[in-house]
C-alpha cells in the first residue's frame, strides 16, 4: 500500500553554507569546521498542522511502477543521480494512461522522469533534474521517539502548528499537511533553505507500508539553489497514535549547481 504526490512552485536566493549537518558518508558527531556548521535559528521555519497520511491498497508499489518505466529512462535517471540514496516511482495522476513517474535521489543529483506524449502522439518520458555542486551534500539523522500521549498532560510534542516567520512559496496545503506529520527537527531541516525568499520549485513525496508501519518514506523539496530530502521509516508502537509516532529519518541538503529540463 502506498501514496505519493508531486508539485511545482517558484524560485529565488543564494545558498546558505552553514547547514548544521555533516558530509554524507560521515556519521561522526557534529563539529565546527572552518567557518562553522552553525545550528539553524530556532523558529525560522514553519511547523505545520499534520494532515492525513492515507494508504490505498489499490495503488501499485514503487518497484512495480519502476519496472513500468523504460530501461533507457531508468538508466538515465540513475546515471545523472549518481550513487542512489533513495528513490520512488508512483502513478502519475496527470497521465491519461496511468503511467508512473519516478524520482531518484543520489549523491550527484535529484532526477525526475515524467510521462509525456510527443509530437507524434507516442508515449515518452521527459527527464529533468537538479544536479549538485560536488561535495555539497550533507546529512543528519533525526530519530524521534516521543512517549505516549497521556490525556491531561498537555499537547503531544510537535503536534500543533507554529506560525511561520514567512510563508514558503511553492508548498500547497497537501504538502504542508504531509510535512506536519514529521518531527519538528525534520520539518525545520527540510524548509530552512526556503525561508529567506527561495521558493520550492518541486515538492515530491511518497510512502509505502501499513497503518502502523511505513517501511518506506521519502519527501524532497527542490529550489533554484538548494535541494532537501528526508527519507526513512515511521512506526506507531502499541499505545501510541499518529501524534506520537516514532520516526527514523535521514535529512539531506545539497547545493544546486545546474538544472536540466523543466
Amino acid at each position: 500500500m502506498g501514496f505519493g504526490r508531486r508539485q511545482s512552485g517558484q524560485e529565488a536566493r543564494r545558498v546558505d553554507s552553514s547547514f548544521p549537518i555533516v558530509p554524507t558518508g560521515d556519521d561522526r558527531p557534529l563539529t565546527r569546521r572552518g567557518g562553522g556548521l552553525e545550528p539553524t535559528q530556532p523558529g525560522t521555519a514553519p511547523l505545520h498542522q499534520a494532515g492525513e497520511m492515507g494508504l490505498d491498497s489499490g495503488e501499485k508499489l514503487r518497484q512495480e511502477c519502476w519496472e513500468m518505466i523504460g530501461g533507457r529512462t531508468r538508466e538515465r535517471l540513475t546515471e545523472l543521480a549518481g550513487g542512489v540514496i533513495d528513490w520512488f516511482a508512483r502513478r502519475d495522476a496527470s497521465s491519461p494512461d496511468g503511467r508512473p513517474y519516478a524520482v531518484v535521489f543520489g549523491d550527484r543529483g535529484l532526477t525526475i522522469a515524467e510521462p509525456r506524449i510527443n509530437t507524434e502522439h507516442r508515449p515518452v518520458y521527459a527527464v529533468s533534474g537538479f544536479l549538485f555542486e560536488p561535495g555539497s551534500l550533507r546529512h543528519v539523522r533525526v530519530d524521534h521517539r516521543p512517549p505516549p500521549y497521556a490525556p491531561g498532560s498537555g499537547p503531544a510534542l510537535g503536534s500543533g502548528p507554529r506560525p511561520p516567520a514567512q510563508q514558503i512559496a511553492g508548498l500547497d496545503s497537501a504538502d504542508r499537511g504531509l510535512l506536519g506529520n514529521l518531527p519538528p527537527r525534520a520539518q525545520e531541516l527540510l524548509q530552512t533553505p526556503f525561508t529567506s525568499g527561495q521558493g520550492v520549485l518541486r515538492c515530491n513525496w511518497a510512502y509505502e507500508g501499513f497503518e502502523h508501519h511505513l517501511n518506506m518514506f521519502m519527501v524532497c523539496l527542490a529550489g533554484a539553489r538548494d535541494v532537501t530530502v528526508a527519507s526513512g521509516t515511521k512506526v506507531i508502537p502499541a499505545g501510541h497514535t499518529d501524534a506520537t509516532a516514532h520516526w527514523s529519518l535521514t535529512c539531506y541538503r545539497a547545493s544546486v549547481a545546474r538544472r536540466m529540463g523543466k
